[in-house]
């Protein structure tokens, strides 16, 4: 009979050497509790178990090695605090417990314990992906919450900066513009480091950068068979692409080592605009969508309401007014929500925050740049848009042939983008009432048909669909095309062959859904 303590004492000591913080009390705290640990191990094998006794056990387990950080629902305001720690009040879900782990190594322990018991698991980094059981877990499991892995360190020459998976990208610029530097990196204050890269990541300059993910030297995994991996161009190279753009299919990455840039000073300017002049705004940011493919210096997204028109415009250096946004200047403006601005990644990632505690659900297509398009989209939002109570909304963020260049001259990503100019949609509904919980994710189904069905008629439609904005409903690896899906069926089956992540992990975007 397998013993769990002693599998957990061999993880400790297996990796001392990198876990000296932590190597003594981990030690201690199996070695203590070896005989309740072996106990519950000894069940493991029991066919007669219930789910949910099953999942017990490995709380119960969590207990005797993480003491308190094993935050279990008895714990009232600990466990209620770990429960509404996700964006989308929809992902405050009743886990069996958070293992609330701090390093590496406990992350391996925390892993080997779920795998020991084969009980359903989620991975939590900050918490912003709004579908329900993606960083969030109910009763039927455990999330292993990374939350607390939110360092952010440079290396000496200050080329690379190492950030922890629960770190947000707004701590990350605090950190690094002191030292007139930044990453390439989220656009919004409260998106985590972890979810968004694993999802290819999209920043205000793609076209500059390329994807998030393609500006990452070295990914620490903690691989199925909780092995601790460095993850880069020279080792394990099949996986390191896997990794930019293929969600969490292939191990739990505990810390992502990012090259560092000099640009992080940017203007901008954020203006709203009357729904009624849509046809003016909508050839606007066209013209501006034209212009990006030129200058990678330009960011854009405009953001389209009910009755309002949201343009954010963006450079990336500081300036006057960039002549490129002169398309909008005889347009009426409504307000100016944030007035012209030489700041910086962080400044422009805190006025760009939605931090309404609300329940959230997105949704993700792609089109080719059309004003007139543009324009009947908005028909389409203020014809589905009606329930009092609820927010509906998308945003066009622009990306184009530069950005998918620069990916590839990096070392190129899964996400297999189409070379030409396009703009992804990111779908959102914000409600609060539990009653509306039916009408509001009807609406956005509604509106997601809708633009999808308008789109291809015209021939303007994109298959690929952008991981990080995209629906539980929707399976955006499929977008990849067939030899990347391959490519990343085959990198999981080698670094999992038992398949852990596609059985016990509770949902995400997994491969074995495609």
């Amino acid at each position: 009979m397998n013993s769990l303590s002693r599998e957990l004492l061999e993880l400790v000591t297996a990796n001392a050497s990198a876990s000296v913080e932590t190597f003594d009390t981990l030690s201690q705290a199996i070695a203590q509790n070896a005989t309740e640990l072996d106990a519950i191990g000894a069940q493991s094998d029991d066919t007669s178990l219930s789910e949910n006794a099953r999942t017990g056990l490995a709380c119960k387990a969590g207990q005797y090695v993480f003491g308190p950080r094993a935050v279990m629902p008895g714990d009232s305001a600990a466990y209620q605090e770990r429960q509404q720690e996700n964006w989308s009040m929809a992902c405050w879900l009743p886990a069996a417990c958070f293992l609330r782990v701090q390093t590496p190594l406990e992350v391996a322990i925390a892993l080997r314990i779920v795998t020991f018991l084969k009980v359903k698991f989620s991975v939590r980094s900050a918490g912003h992906n709004p579908n329900p059981g993606f960083s969030s877990m109910d009763r039927s499991g455990i999330l292993i919450d990374m939350g607390a892995m939110n360092t952010i360190s440079l290396s000496q020459d200050k080329s690379v900066a190492s950030l922890g998976p629960g770190a947000t990208w707004d701590q990350v610029y605090e950190q690094l513009e002191p030292h007139e530097i930044t990453v390439a990196g989220g656009r919004v204050k409260g998106v985590g480091v972890g979810g968004l890269i694993l999802g290819g990541g999209m920043s205000h300059f793609s076209n500059h950068w390329g994807m998030v993910s393609d500006n990452i030297k070295n990914f620490e995994v903690v691989l199925a068979d909780s092995s601790i991996i460095q993850v880069n161009s020279g080792s394990h190279p099949d996986l390191f692409k896997a990794l930019k753009g293929g969600g969490p299919n292939f191990g739990i990455v505990t810390r992502y080592d990012a090259y560092t840039y000099p640009d992080y000073r940017i203007w901008y300017i954020i203006r709203v605009y009357n729904a009624s002049d849509k046809d003016r705004v909508m050839q606007a940011a066209v013209e501006v969508e034209k212009a990006m493919d030129k200058d990678d210096k330009i960011g854009f997204f405009l953001s389209v309401a009910t009755g309002t028109l949201t343009a954010g415009m963006l450079y990336r250096e500081w300036t006057d007014f960039p002549s490129v946004f002169r398309a909008f200047d005889d347009i009426p403006v409504l307000m100016e929500a944030v007035p012209p601005t030489n700041g910086t990644q962080l400044s422009v990632a805190k006025v760009t925050a939605i931090e309404n505690i609300a329940k959230y659900e997105i949704g993700a297509l792609t089109v080719k740049p059309n004003a007139a398009l543009y324009a009947d989209l908005h028909s389409l939002l203020q014809d589905t848009a009606k329930a009092p109570g609820i927010t509906l909304a998308f945003t066009f963020q622009p990306i184009g042939a530069p950005a998918v260049i620069k990916s590839e001259e990096k070392g190129g990503n899964v996400a297999n983008i189409p070379a030409e100019m396009q703009s992804w949609l990111g779908i959102i509904t914000q409600w609060t009432d539990d009653a509306d919980d039916d009408v509001a994710r009807s609406q956005i189904r509604q509106l997601i048909h809708a633009i999808e069905q308008t789109v291809e008629s015209r021939g303007l439609k994109l298959d690929f669909l952008f991981q990080n904005d995209a629906s539980y409903k929707q399976s955006p690896l499929k977008t990849y095309g067939t030899d990347s899906v391959a490519y990343l069926k085959k990198v999981a089956s080698k670094y999992d062959p038992l398949g852990i992540f596609q059985r016990l992990q509770k949902s995400g975007f997994l491969l074995s859904k495609v």
